[in-house]
């Protein structure tokens, strides 16, 4: 039987042997190059200053944008103060435009809330496709939108200003995929560069964390000698 000194000798190596170890899992495990890449050169962001511009990519027809929706409402619930959120369609290829378009368009008839859920929905659970203007027009109609005034949006100067900023943003970012999530312009995180879903918006909260810092060390630059 070990004698109460040895047993407590032998407990304080144990944990000293965990702790390393114990730190290491506590600290982030997240890295550069791993589960998030700096983007280069910067994007400039359309926030002001002292904000944090955190802006979600996606597409309708992705799985994983779908099954991250719940998720990104939940977060915005807790995001924190100084945090300026939104959301923009990616166009990684040609048949991703009308998908934009029809955001853009729920967008600017006061649509986007309700029309969001059923777009995704009536993608995943109902396996319909949405490829071409007639079928975009057709679901907004169903939802309640005029039709005439669908069509009159779709080509219009606004909405195809906004489809090429979201495509031109979409190669800057340099995204090959969907989700991603882009902080302050110069980071950005993947499903594809995560192991799942959750620990992309772990990472996402990370790198606010770091685009916070960033803005300190350059609001307080250190001197010259």
């Amino acid at each position: 039987m070990k004698s109460p000194t040895l047993h407590a000798i032998a407990l304080y190596l144990l944990l000293a042997a965990a702790g390393p170890a114990s730190a290491a899992s506590g600290a982030s495990a997240f890295h550069e190059n791993g589960q998030y890449q700096r983007i280069s050169p910067p994007v400039p962001t359309q926030v002001e200053d002292g904000k944090i511009e955190v802006v979600e990519m996606f597409f309708y027809a992705c799985p994983h944008c779908y099954a991250l929706a719940p998720k990104i409402k939940e977060w915005l619930k807790h995001k924190p103060d100084d945090v300026s959120f939104r959301r923009v369609p990616a166009i990684v290829g040609p048949t991703w435009a009308d998908q934009a378009r029809a955001y853009y368009i729920a967008e600017a008839l006061g649509m986007l809330d309700t029309f969001d859920d059923a777009f995704f929905d009536d993608i995943h659970k109902n396996g319909n496709q949405y490829y071409n203007q007639y079928s975009i027009t057709r679901f907004l109609v169903e939802q309640g939108a005029d039709e005439a005034e669908v069509a009159r949006l779709y080509d219009s100067a606004e909405i195809t200003e906004k489809a090429s900023q979201a495509r031109i943003l979409t190669v800057k970012y340099g995204l090959r995929g969907v989700p991603a999530i882009i902080v302050a312009g110069k980071y950005k995180t993947a499903s594809y560069y995560t192991r799942n879903l959750d620990e992309m918006l772990e990472v996402v909260d990370v790198l606010i964390d770091r685009a916070r810092n960033d803005a300190k060390a350059n609001s307080n630059p250190e001197p010259t000698p």
